[in-house]
């Protein structure tokens, strides 16, 4: 996800994919500084709410709702 698309995630409590497991909503953004470059992780809510996975932003994919 690019920035822009993790602050819309975070903002909006959506459901993510994260290496072919979905989360409840991404609950963090942390920006860190890794040999003078800003490194992006997503921390990422399990379903149950109880556990936090911090992830490559890029690696994570916002999932769409089905409508039935």
């Amino acid at each position: 996800m690019s920035n822009t698309e993790l602050k819309d995630a975070l903002l909006s409590g959506c459901p993510v994919e994260y290496g072919e497991i979905r989360y409840r909503c991404v609950s963090e953004i942390v920006y860190r500084c890794r040999a003078g470059k800003i490194v992006v992780t997503a921390g990422l809510l399990d379903k149950n709410g109880s556990c936090l996975v911090y992830a490559p932003a890029a690696k994570v994919n916002s999932i769409q709702e089905e409508t039935a």
